[in-house]
């Protein structure tokens, strides 16, 4: 009984300074807020259709290197790559360009450039869905090959981020 009682004390109390307020009137709401052009929208693009990325994140580990990709919007992605157990570091950007015809559909394809001490390096990222056991003896969900202009192939596994 107790909570009606409250609700009741609460409703007559709105009441009475709404009562005190008698002579200010709120403006109209509007029905048709005016859409802006600035920030995001809920609606996406022609373009846009069937264009998302399918790798939000990903971490991968090979012998003395790493790779950590993390996705930025539509299909653009940044890239670290650290390799030379630590003595080099690279940042670039790669785009997912959707699935190659020809490719298994368990491959998942990036490509962009990285830049390097020695300028900017085209790279491809190949990510393959297949069980793989890496240095350590841990399982991961996916292989991962690293290839950059003017380097050796970099091979390991990784997984990807679970939403």
């Amino acid at each position: 009984m107790r909570p009606v009682l409250s609700t009741a004390v609460l409703s007559l109390s709105l009441a009475a300074c709404a009562a005190t307020d008698a002579d200010k009137v709120a403006p109209p709401a509007d029905p048709k807020p005016v859409a802006s052009s600035e920030g995001p929208s809920a609606k996406i693009a022609p373009g846009q259709v069937g264009k998302v990325s399918p790798v939000p994140a990903f971490k991968g580990y090979g012998e003395h290197w790493s790779v950590e990709i993390q996705a930025t919007g539509d299909d653009d992605h940044t890239v670290a790559l650290v390799w030379g157990s630590g003595s080099h570091r690279a940042s670039g950007h790669a785009r997912y360009l959707g699935q190659p015809a020809d490719a298994p559909s368990s491959l998942i394809l990036l490509n962009g450039s990285l830049e390097t001490a020695q300028g900017a390096k085209s790279m491809t990222v190949e990510i393959a869905r297949k069980d793989c056991i890496d240095d350590a003896d841990r399982p991961h969900q996916h292989s991962v090959r690293v290839l950059v202009e003017g380097m050796d192939v970099l091979q390991g596994c990784g997984d990807l981020a679970v939403y």
